[in-house]
């Protein structure tokens, strides 16, 4: 876990997942743009069999890919406590895409039964994957500004999630009179681009935790003005997230307080924190229980 004080080294998993996911989506748009597909009824699967652009959507699902693994790089590099269970989720997550982009969907024109129901179960597990990987985040970062970003984020995948779902039936079902007229009220196509906007929107989100967090460790802690009260809490939460969404300067812009750990004795009374002996001497500052404070000032 990364303190204040602590420089973490999230920075170049930040840069090669915001380059990965963007090249993702910038292939994306242009394979939109070049190809005849219907954009609004047909699945993104379809577009493996295209008169231009093949291979573009392999290559923009691998991407994807990889900027999100990077990103659970980062996450891990800035601190941010990750369960197993995130790690897992956020690791299918990756896999099921890189499966998905390299065993193509089975169509009658192109039938490949095999390869078609790794390409489905893939999309499954991909999909339901990080709206969990969100939630069980979202989970350890409680009591923090960044669990309510990323709770949103997580609900809102998850709603992409779910009118993707009921689309997709419907389609199944579009013999049916009541669910052909269902198919053209949520065409497929647009429920599911959709649903990955929402998840590769909950992956910037998580970016801009990990981003946070790097940044307040870059700066080296907690802002507080001389003589001012720390305020550093006691429950063990990482103070980097605690500030995520802070400026890493206070208004007055002075002095910056690292802090190093907190000291607790069940056995006696509070006391006023003190600081690492520095020279030229400062004043201590009242605040949590024996809090060690370090601090430095930045013109």
């Amino acid at each position: 876990m990364t303190f204040p004080g602590e420089r973490s080294r999230a920075k170049p998993w930040l840069i090669a997942s915001a380059a990965a996911i963007g090249w993702a989506l910038f292939t994306m748009v242009v394979l939109h743009l070049i190809s005849s597909r219907d954009p609004v009824f047909d699945t993104l699967s379809s577009y493996a069999y295209v008169d231009r652009g093949t291979g573009m959507l392999g290559a923009s699902v691998l991407s994807l890919s990889i900027g999100s693994l990077t990103a659970l790089g980062a996450l891990a590099a800035a601190g941010i406590p990750l369960s197993r269970t995130t790690k897992l989720l956020f690791v299918l997550w990756s896999l099921g895409l890189a499966a998905a982009a390299i065993f193509p969907a089975s169509y009658p024109e192109f039938p490949d039964p095999v390869s078609g129901e790794i390409h489905l179960y893939a999309c499954l597990i991909a999909f339901l994957s990080l709206p969990a990987a969100g939630f069980t985040l979202r989970d350890n970062l409680r009591g923090t500004p960044a669990a309510k970003l990323v709770g949103r984020l997580a609900w809102g995948s998850t709603a992409g999630l779910i009118v993707f779902g009921l689309s997709f039936i419907f389609v199944r079902l579009s013999d049916i009179p009541f669910f052909m007229t269902l198919t053209d009220l949520a065409p497929v196509g647009v429920m599911q681009r959709i649903s990955l906007v929402a998840h590769v929107i909950l992956i910037a989100g998580m970016l801009k935790v990990a981003s946070a967090a790097h940044r307040v460790s870059e700066f080296g802690g907690v802002a507080v003005e001389t003589g001012q009260p720390a305020r550093v809490q006691e429950d063990n939460v990482l103070v980097g997230r605690e500030m995520a969404f802070g400026g890493p300067l206070d208004q007055r812009g002075a002095h910056f307080a690292g802090v190093h750990g907190i000291e607790r004795d069940p056995f006696r009374t509070a006391e006023k924190p003190h600081r690492v002996p520095r020279p030229g001497g400062r004043d201590p500052v009242p605040g949590a229980d024996r809090a060690v404070v370090d601090v430095q000032t930045f013109e």
